[in-house]
């Protein structure tokens, strides 16, 4: 054998070594952005498995004192002896801490991950000591005795709420990214931005250990009360049904999509408790609306998150796996609000949580009756809450839980979260009652057959959830390793930085009257006082645990410091600046003494050129909470002299008219973590324009969000007709007589510059040029800011087709010449006018009546959608008929270069390397093609498949046979 054929031969052995790992990792192509498993669970059969103890079990949820669940402790014992389905975690409880005993951050992911680790395991009958809990293995867990007539074992469901802002709405803080509120969410007016907030909580979540997130909140502030006791603030999206539907829905399918589809959804406070006049904790409330307004406005975010859709029809995202994320809630948590349109409004009718309506008015009706269909779960509120002991009794003597629990399932809840389960939250009692629970529900399964099959439907609801989280329902597949998630948790500052940027919002006065006056921030010379809401918060209830303030009160200082300070620009002056808390200025105003002497205080007011307030609320039992309301009363002398600036870090609605005409100006920050404090500093150093909204009424600066929801008049909408083809080189087609043309209008803006809510009309009208008789087309609703219409072509002539919506005229008319040909047909002229751009949100909000939501809004998808939207992307990109296709390509290019290369195939083994090379070269292409690593991949999948992955197969083999021949011709050259 010569060299060279050696040498060749050792090449063509390499290339089928690769073909053969090609081949291999064909067998591993997963479907691309796939979550759902290969092979789902049976959950049938593992229903089929389960004793009665087992399927009563999983019905209950709980929550739990202290960190240690320890294989005696009363936990073990209800998840190994009473089989509970799920715990929900709480720093109140005790469960872990974000602040250790001597005031610094504690190591939270740590505990929880170890916390969740062990919890799972008792579900599996092992006990799995501390010091390996983080990193643990199989071997590590130590086998507990199995109790009596154990069935079968399934993971916990281990929930949390984490709805941002901090303390106390997220419940993990400490070595977390500080996540932006719903309402600040609700003012960038983003769904981008919904988003990646989702994205970063499903991901820290999942990397603790916890599978079921207690929210996001979907409930309407329609109607804002001044008063943060009857009020939910900051943890509302906003007063819009249509976008706090969207901006919820991308929410979800950012948890969705940063958890890979393993953490559970459970949108509340369904049916909505945006209108309540005070939060359903102590006392029951009522709304007094009719069913059908429920319907229009509280029901409709719900109703969006129960349609199925995908994240990628919300925002537009190249992740692929992102975009076929699921942007449906997995289960919705009744609240303990008592509805009158629905159950009338006497003290004796029970919450919705606890009532009939709940599963015969409600989840049976056409908005929720296909996600209950497709197994969607309800979660009760808290079954011990205060509001529900009073209700049951309101001299609180009595508190019937076993009652409770059973009235709570029939009325269409799955799940029941049995916590505060006493009169006394005693955790002896409130074990107790939750063991005296579970046996009279075993009891009764056994005893009474419509009992047991209303659990039944619900264990399957249940398990089907559980399901969907695991590729296998076993201990595996639930533990955390923390060496594996240790980047996955914190470290998205970035992101909410951003998010607080685009939330920012200039309340008063216009853009243009702050540049006259403030056009600068704060400089060198100047002093400036700032005064900060440093109330105190306690996570826990232990002896140990610490209090801390809610904003630091030297935050903004140091925020300062660090980005214009002597360090940074230079702009400003360390000793030119000085931090108060609202609590020393609120008690120097009344005449109490503080921390800080009377006269300190007066002489630091009266030499400040610049005096900046953080606020958070005007709760009256919160000292110092009301302190820039005080001294704009009880220092108005000199005041004309300082520019006295005031940012809400909470809701923008606690200041009246009069307050807000006394600033200087007035932003709306709406959250208190340090990315929206960096925000609020880079806003008063003038560093950027906010460009953030309200997303809900703000009386104090007559701002009216439904004024600002309806089509802005300052524009003229595009009118197109999308389903016909022009010949080329004109603007005309043939159609005939009688042809029916589908015109599409928009997008149609509103007032803040952003397309319309779903719903909102828009009239279409006929008229034959130079003739004033107007035809009227009728009314169409809109969606995704367009409206469409049918205009028929009865007769020739020319036309013009307009539109008008609310106050926006359609000036650009749709100009139609129809001219008779032989045969019936007609020659259609169109005048396409161009598209206007969007128009500016104006800068003075004017007053206006409560708006008129849409009857049937839509999830909408992309923030400028067009008019005729791209058909969605085939469930999988590669199958068996793609690969069957793509290897007839390979064929095809095997036998073109072996014809190419008939002059040079004398050399022996030089046919099979020229197969090799071609097979090669396919494969790698249909492989980065599978992955959706080819450009222009989501469009060949949606055209030509399955034959886009041959076209990308042939194209592959192509190169690598041109690659060959410069190798040989190169190689030809050198022997030369």
């Amino acid at each position: 054998m010569t060299q060279h054929s050696r040498h060749l031969l050792l090449k063509i052995r390499k290339q089928a070594r690769l073909l053969a790992l090609l081949m291999l990792l064909l067998t591993l192509l997963p479907p691309a952005g796939s979550y759902a498993q290969q092979e789902p669970v049976d959950v049938q059969a593992v229903f089929d498995a389960m004793s009665v103890a087992d399927r009563v079990g999983q019905l209950f949820v709980v929550s739990f004192d202290g960190a240690d669940p320890a294989p005696d402790s009363a936990i073990a014992e209800l998840i190994r002896d009473y089989r509970i389905g799920g715990v929900v975690l709480n720093s109140a409880n005790d469960n872990f801490r974000n602040v250790n005993a001597d005031g610094s951050q504690a190591d939270t992911p740590e505990q929880l991950i170890s916390l969740a680790n062990r919890l799972q395991a008792l579900a599996f009958d092992g006990a799995l000591p501390p010091a390996e809990s983080l990193n643990p293995l199989t071997t590590d867990i130590r086998p507990l005795p199995l109790p009596d007539g154990r069935g079968v074992t399934l993971p916990l469901l281990i929930g949390i709420q984490q709805e941002g802002d901090g303390f106390p709405n997220s419940a993990l803080r400490s070595g977390y990214t500080p996540l932006p509120s719903n309402m600040a969410l609700g003012a960038t007016w983003n769904p981008v931005d919904a988003a990646a907030a989702g994205k970063i909580v499903g991901h820290e979540l999942a990397g603790s250990g916890v599978n079921m997130l207690l929210g996001p909140a979907l409930d309407v502030l329609d109607a804002p009360r001044a008063d943060p006791k009857t009020s939910l603030g900051v943890r509302s999206f906003g007063g819009s049904p249509y976008w706090v539907g969207r901006l919820g829905k991308a929410f979800i399918g950012g948890v969705h999509a940063g958890s890979d589809g393993q953490v559970t959804v459970v949108a509340r406070h369904f049916p909505g408790q945006g209108s309540a006049d005070r939060i359903p904790e102590n006392e029951v409330p009522t709304i007094q609306k009719t069913a059908e307004e429920l319907e229009l406005v509280d029901l409709q975010p719900f109703a969006a998150a129960a349609r199925p859709s995908e994240l990628g029809d919300l925002i537009t995202t190249t992740v692929v796996t992102d975009a076929q994320a699921s942007a449906v809630t997995d289960a919705l948590l009744s609240t303990h609000v008592r509805y009158a349109g629905l159950q009338g409004s006497g003290e004796g009718v029970p919450p919705i949580s606890l009532a009939p309506q709940l599963g015969e008015d409600l989840l049976n009706s056409p908005l929720f009756a296909d996600w209950r269909g497709q197994q969607g779960l309800v979660m009760s509120d808290e079954l011990g809450a205060p509001a529900i002991r009073s209700y049951y009794d309101p001299t609180l003597q009595t508190f019937p839980h076993k009652r409770i629990a059973q009235e709570a399932l029939l009325a269409g809840n799955d799940l029941l979260w049995l916590s505060r389960f006493s009169l006394d939250d005693d955790p002896e009692t409130e074990l107790a009652n939750i063991k005296d629970t579970v046996l009279f529900f075993r009891e009764k399964y056994r005893a009474d057959a419509d009992f047991s099959r209303r659990v039944d439907a619900a264990v399957l609801r249940i398990l089907n959830l559980k399901a969907g989280l695991y590729p296998e329902l076993d201990l595996v597949n639930t533990l955390v390793q923390r060496d594996e998630t240790a980047d996955q948790i914190g470290g998205q500052q970035a992101v909410v930085a951003q998010i607080a940027r685009d939330a920012l919002t200039l309340l008063s006065p216009s853009p243009t009257e702050l540049g006259q006056r403030m056009p600068t921030g704060p400089g060198p010379e100047d002093k400036v006082l700032l005064v900060t809401d440093a109330r105190l918060g306690r996570e826990c209830n232990a002896e140990d645990c610490p209090s801390f303030p809610l904003i630091d009160p030297t935050a903004l200082e140091q925020s300062i410091l660090r980005l214009y300070g002597p360090d940074a620009t230079g702009q400003i002056a360390p000793d030119n600046i000085t931090s108060l808390t609202s609590q020393q200025l609120s008690a120097h105003l009344a005449g109490r003494p503080t921390t800080l002497a009377g006269e300190e205080i007066d002489r630091l007011i009266d030499e400040a050129n610049w005096i900046v307030f953080a606020t958070l609320d005007n709760d009256p039992s919160v000292p110092g909470a009301n302190a820039l309301r005080e001294f704009l009363t009880e220092r108005p002398a000199g005041r004309e002299r300082k520019r006295i600036i005031a940012f809400a870090f909470n809701a923008p609605y606690f200041l009246d008219a009069t307050d807000i005409a006394k600033l200087t100006a007035f932003f709306g920050v709406y959250g208190k973590t340090d990315p929206f404090i960096e925000a609020a500093t880079r806003a008063l150093f003038r560093e950027f324009t906010p460009p953030g909204a309200p997303p809900v009424n703000v009386t104090g600066i007559n701002y009216s969000l439904a004024d600002k929801l309806r089509p802005a008049a300052n524009q003229s909408i595009e009118i197109r007709v999308p389903d016909v083809r022009t010949e080329m080189g004109s603007n005309t087609f043939t159609a005939k007589v009688g042809d029916t043309l589908r015109v599409v209008a928009g997008p149609i803006y509103d007032g803040n510059g952003r397309i319309v809510p779903d719903g909102t009309m828009a009239s279409f009208k006929l008229k034959q040029r130079n003739d004033p008789f107007e035809l009227p087309l009728g009314e169409a609703s809109t969606t995704d800011g367009f409206a469409e219409t049918l205009v028929t072509l009865e007769r020739p002539g020319d036309y013009e087709v307009q539109v008008q919506s609310g106050q926006a005229q359609g000036s650009l008319s749709l100009l139609l010449n129809i001219v008779d040909l032989e045969g019936g047909e007609a020659e259609v002229a169109v005048a396409t006018p161009t598209a206007t751009a969007s128009p500016l949100p104006t800068e003075t909000p004017t007053p206006t009546q409560t708006p008129s939501p849409s009857a049937t809004p839509q999830a909408t998808p992309k923030p400028t959608p067009e008019p005729t939207p791209i058909p969605p992307l085939p469930p999988r990109r590669v199958d068996g008929g793609a690969l069957g296709v793509s290897l007839l390509a390979i064929v095809l290019a095997a036998g073109i270069g072996l014809l190419l290369y008939r002059a040079s195939l004398a050399a022996p083994n030089a046919s099979l390397q020229v197969v090799l090379t071609v097979a090669i070269g396919g494969l790698v292409a249909y492989l980065l093609y599978g992955l959706g690593l080819v450009p222009g991949a989501d469009m060949l999948q949606r055209e030509l498949r399955p034959w886009g992955a041959a076209v990308i197969t042939l194209v592959g083999s192509g190169l690598a046979l041109l690659a060959l021949w410069a190798k040989q011709v190169a190689d030809s050259r050198e022997q030369e």
